[in-house]
């Protein structure tokens, strides 16, 4: 077995309490809380300052606290905020709204660079790819304003906007704005300043807003759903019912895969959702862990981890033999053990409400819809790699108060081979194919409104391309079945050691 130092990856979600004034981190594999940290009072907007570092806005304690999510130490720094903030990590710089002024200070907060004054209400801050402008959105004043970085001057203005302007989108090119007016959204041509407004159903107040390709997904926090919006036609062309009342904010996972809702649910327990970007499905939700926690922001951050992964290798010469047949042929196999010790499912907290575990089931692997990329290490080399996502959906039927119910989840991980393969072979070549075999390690056991179980999922992945076979020759081929690939079954262990991975040390 040959082995190759390969640097991976690990998501975990980040998610503000407004209320209790916490930041849940969540197990983005097994879609488990891991703990709750005291942040400050009422944590609003979360950033990433840095690899391994989150910075959240708190307005009632006037903090921007700074985690490192590796060590576990806070930093607070005390600054006046509205609970607003951009991070500009091109050119090292926090834009901090306080409500009529937005103050400029270093990546570390340590110095005032400098302050933009003359605002009514900052109701939102964006900052564009580049961190050349600085878009701020004035909620009283109805106005949008465009600022240059560099000098902190005004570059252009949009006014009488209409009523309450919320939330503030920037396409990626820079040349549309998207803003929530509570019933409607308005569209931007930034160039051009013609306005564009989008009405929604009766009852629509729009929270949260992203961007990805030419959808626009829209968070309605009035009628519970996520509106699905094409930009081109700008119409709504479908909706997502989220798991609990008051979609407030959205995230899109790096991996482009799954867009992450947070779901205030005022009054109980709000929660985050799962959704597949690839079919606009609810495929999970975590329920939060306290009554009223009131979830705003969410964010994903990768933590990184070396490890040696398995290399298959593979012999992909072609036959020298005159009578030949073209056929499918496995050219590698792998095998990994999805091992997770643990797994925790917050249940509905109704007052005066029993619960009963009934049977889960767990569905086929699947690989994860746009996560698979294959790439050769170098142009010279023979080694490739080919790494995806593989999911395992789950189905627990429970009993609460004797009425049956069904809740949905799923685990990941993410999968990484080696290949030796002939610079003369096109990698799209070859096709992969999974199984699984997935059982359980620890029994489902209902504590305290949550189940809590265990499971191991055998992975098997077979490599499989053409190739010539000799009809003269079956036999030997037969005899030497296992020639032509190295089976790797002693890499039976998960690529995160004993599968629980803390994003504090």
């Amino acid at each position: 077995m040959i082995k190759i130092d390969e640097l991976i990856k690990k998501s975990f979600y980040y998610v503000s309490n407004v209320k209790k004034g916490t930041l849940t981190i969540i197990d983005s594999l097994c879609n488990t809380i891991l703990k709750e940290i005291p942040i400050g009072k009422r944590p609003f907007k979360l950033a990433l300052k840095d690899n391994n570092t989150i910075a959240v806005a708190c307005d009632m304690s006037n903090t921007i606290s700074l985690v490192n999510c590796i060590s576990g130490e806070i930093e607070k720094k005390s600054l006046p905020n509205n609970g607003n903030f951009q991070i500009d990590t091109i050119n090292k710089k926090i834009y901090v709204s306080n409500t009529s002024e937005v103050n400029i200070y270093d990546i570390n907060l340590e110095k005032l660079l400098g302050s933009i004054k003359g605002f009514s209400a900052i109701i939102d801050l964006r900052l564009n790819k580049e961190g050349s402008k600085l878009y701020v959105l004035d909620t009283l004043q109805k106005e949008l304003k465009i600022y240059s970085t560099d000098s902190y001057k005004l570059i252009n203005s949009f006014e009488n906007l209409g009523i309450n302007p919320a939330y503030l989108l920037i396409s990626k090119d820079d040349k549309t704005a998207y803003i929530s007016m509570q019933h409607n959204i308005l569209k931007i041509d930034i160039d051009l300043k013609i306005f564009t407004n989008l009405n929604l159903s009766k009852g629509s107040l729009i929270a949260g807003m992203v961007l990805k390709g030419n959808t626009l997904y829209a968070a309605n926090q009035g009628l519970n759903r996520i509106e699905l919006i094409n930009t081109e036609n700008y119409k709504v062309y479908n909706f997502i019912l989220t798991s609990k009342p008051e979609p407030t904010r959205l995230f899109i996972t790096d991996d482009n895969t799954k867009l992450l809702v947070s779901n205030r649910s005022n009054e109980s327990y709000g929660s985050i959702d799962i959704i597949d970007l690839e079919s606009n499905t609810l495929i999970g939700s975590i329920l939060m862990d306290t009554l009223n926690s009131q979830p705003y922001d969410v964010i994903s951050l990768s933590l990184p981890y070396t490890y040696a992964p398995p290399v298959a290798i593979t012999n992909l010469q072609g036959s020298n033999q005159s009578i030949t047949i073209m056929a499918k042929k496995v050219f590698a196999l792998y095998k990994e053990n999805i091992n997770f010790t643990k797994i925790n499912i917050n249940l509905p907290k109704n007052i005066n409400s029993s619960y009963m575990f009934e049977k889960i089931k767990f569905e086929p692997g699947i690989i994860v819809q746009h996560s698979e990329f294959r790439s050769r290490l170098s142009l010279g080399s023979e080694f490739s790699s080919i790494n995806f996502i593989i999911r395992v959906n789950y189905i627990i039927d429970y009993r609460e108060n004797n009425k049956n119910h069904k809740t949905n989840g799923f685990f990941e991980k993410p999968i990484d081979t080696f290949l030796d393969i002939p610079k003369e072979r096109d990698l799209k070549e070859f096709k992969l194919n999974i199984k699984t075999t997935t059982k359980l390690t620890r029994t489902p056991n209902i504590i305290n409104n949550g189940i809590s179980f265990g499971v191991t999922s055998l992975m098997v992945l077979k490599i499989i391309g053409d190739d010539e076979i000799n009809l003269n020759n079956l036999k030997q081929i037969n005899d030497k079945e296992s020639g032509n690939f190295e089976e790797f079954a002693a890499f039976n262990g998960s690529i995160f050691p004993n599968d629980i991975i803390q994003p504090f040390k």
